[in-house]
C-alpha cells in the first residue's frame, strides 16, 4: 500500500475523497430538486413524492404506499397529496376491484412547466456519462444501485426507530 506524503495511504484519501464528494453531490441534489420545485410553488418533497407515484408500476400509488417509500407520517402525506391535488399535479381515484382503497394518480399534463427543467439536467447528465466507456458505466450503475439500496435500507431502518420510540410513549 503506497503512502501519501500527509501520510495516509492513497486508499485512506481515495475513500475520503469518495464521502465528501457523495456529501457534495447529496447536498447539491437536494437544493437543486428545490430550487426546481420553487418555480411552480412546490417543494422537494412535493415532487419526490410525485416522482414516487410516477415510477410506481402503474402509475398510481395510495397514500400509505407514498409513506411507506418515503418514510413520512401519513399526516404528512394526507397535506402533500392535499396540496398537490388542490394545484391540479394529482388526483385521487377509487379503486375498481375495491371500492375502499384510495388511488393517487399524476396528471401528467401539470408537469409540462417542471419538464423542460429536468429534460435539460438529463441531457447534461448524459452529456456527462457519455465519455465513459460501457464497463465503467456498468461500475457506475452498480455504484448508484447499491448506494440507492443503502439510502432505502436506512431509511427503512429510522422509520421503523422513529415508530418504535413513537409506539414506547
Amino acid at each position: 500500500m503506497s503512502t501519501s506524503p500527509g501520510g495516509r495511504s492513497d486508499r485512506t484519501a481515495l475513500l475520503g475523497r469518495l464521502w465528501d464528494l457523495g456529501r457534495r453531490m447529496s447536498t447539491q441534489t437536494v437544493f437543486l430538486h428545490e430550487a426546481i420545485a420553487q418555480t411552480v410553488g412546490l417543494n422537494a418533497t412535493d415532487t419526490k413524492c410525485i416522482d414516487l407515484i410516477l415510477r410506481a408500476p402503474k402509475g398510481v400509488l395510495t397514500a400509505g404506499q407514498i409513506a411507506e417509500l418515503s418514510g413520512l407520517t401519513s399526516g404528512a402525506v394526507t397535506h402533500i397529496l392535499n396540496r398537490l391535488e388542490k394545484r391540479g399535479f394529482v388526483e385521487r381515484l377509487r379503486d375498481e376491484h375495491d371500492r375502499r382503497k384510495v388511488l393517487v394518480r399524476v396528471c401528467e399534463e401539470s408537469l409540462a412547466p417542471l419538464t423542460p427543467r429536468y429534460e435539460a439536467i438529463g441531457r447534461s447528465f448524459m452529456t456527462l456519462v457519455e465519455q465513459y466507456g460501457d464497463w465503467e458505466l456498468r461500475i457506475i450503475c452498480e455504484y448508484m444501485e447499491k448506494v440507492a439500496e443503502v439510502s432505502e435500507h436506512e431509511l427503512a431502518a429510522l422509520v421503523a426507530a422513529g415508530r418504535s420510540a413513537r409506539d414506547a410513549r
